[in-house]
């Protein structure tokens, strides 16, 4: 018999462990033939009796605040940044990164992070982790055996 085990990812931050919240939406899922919408779970998690309720903001005044938090973080990730030299172009890459310097979390410019080397090392090792979730993630995905095979030998010192 196969168990399955749900586990937070890192500062998930989420105040319901996370086997509950994994077999509640596995639930929701499969009473809403195998569709899982964003606006179904919030509606089910509105009933105060229901597992996912602690893990939603239901003030609706700090609701809205964290709202605009979560869009100006979007703004931040999504924007792209090119260098244009003479007839040279490199990018676009990401514009802004998220980094953590004495206890304070923010974001600042890709190039001021990759100028400062403790910077530096937060966003390759940062990268280094994506890529590898990524990897695992479609693992099973054998039209991606070369290029899972390239991801393990890199070796970042990161």
């Amino acid at each position: 018999m196969t168990q399955t085990v749900y586990k937070w990812r890192a500062h998930a931050g989420v105040p319901i462990p996370a086997q509950v919240a994994g077999e509640e939406l596995e639930r929701i899922r499969t009473v809403n033939n195998g569709r899982l919408a964003q606006e179904t779970v919030v509606e089910e998690a509105r009933d105060k009796k229901s597992p996912l309720h602690p893990a939603f903001e239901w003030n609706d005044r700090k609701a809205a605040h964290q709202y605009r938090l979560s869009q100006a973080g979007y703004v931040i990730r999504m924007l792209s940044v090119s260098y244009v030299e003479g007839e040279q172009k490199t990018g676009p890459i990401r514009a802004f990164v998220n980094v953590s310097r004495d206890e304070d979390r923010s974001y600042t410019s890709i190039a001021h992070a990759m100028s400062d080397d403790e910077l530096r090392e937060q966003v390759l090792a940062r990268a280094l982790k994506e890529l590898n979730d990524w990897r695992e993630r479609y693992a099973e995905l054998e039209e991606f055996a070369g290029l899972f095979a390239t991801i393990e030998g890199l070796k970042i010192a990161a």
